[in-house]
Formats: C-alpha cells, structure tokens, sequence
C-alpha cells in the first residue's frame, strides 16, 4: 500500500466519527481509528483489490459513522451525559413543582 493519506472519504469518516469527542481526546482516537481503517484497506489490497476500491471496502467494514460516532461520544463523554441528563431532570421536576405551586387555584370550602 502506498504512504500517500487517506482518500477524502475516508477524511470524511474520520472528521465526523470524531466530531462529538472532547478536543483532548480526539487526536489520540482518530490516529487509532486512521491507523484502523489503514490496515484493513492494506489487508484488502493484500486479497487484490484496487487502492481505491480496498479504500472502500475498508469504510464498509467500518460500519456507518454516526452509530460509531455516538457510541465513541457515549465512551468519552458518559459520565458528563448522564450528569446533565439528572441535573435536567432535577431542574425540570423542581421548575414544575413551584409552578404548579404558583398557579393552583385557591381552596373553595363547601361550607359558606
């Protein structure tokens, strides 16, 4: 396989798998994922295909990049997610009581 870089669909995968990772991190995971997509398209030139076409295959074995980008973000950022997702809840269920406390409507007794 040649030393030139990844074909520009591959580029692509790579920016958008890594798009929702925080910046510390996201160097670090798309040398892992290029050096990935690497050797699967150098094991396809190795069964003959093309560069082009083991490329392709390459991305095809990957698998669709937003499934693997949001279960890449879900590793990285779990505990942040599920810190918002309580606090959210939190803040939701505390703004929904005081309001229902606001706008209740005054207590009629049935005796005058």
């Amino acid at each position: 396989m040649s030393a030139a870089p990844c074909p520009p669909a591959a580029q692509r995968y790579l920016r958008c798998l890594t798009l929702l990772l925080p910046p510390r991190v996201r160097p670090r995971v798309l040398a892992e994922v290029h050096a990935h997509l690497h050797g699967l398209a150098h094991d396809a030139q190795l069964r003959g295909l093309p560069e082009a076409q083991a490329w392709a295959h390459a991305l095809q074995q990957a698998g669709p990049v937003w499934p693997a980008a949001l279960r890449l973000a879900g590793v990285y950022l779990g505990r942040t997610l599920r810190a918002a997702v309580l606090v959210s809840a939190a803040l939701g269920g505390a703004a929904y009581a005081v309001q229902g406390s606001l706008t209740a409507p005054p207590h009629v007794s049935g005796q005058p």
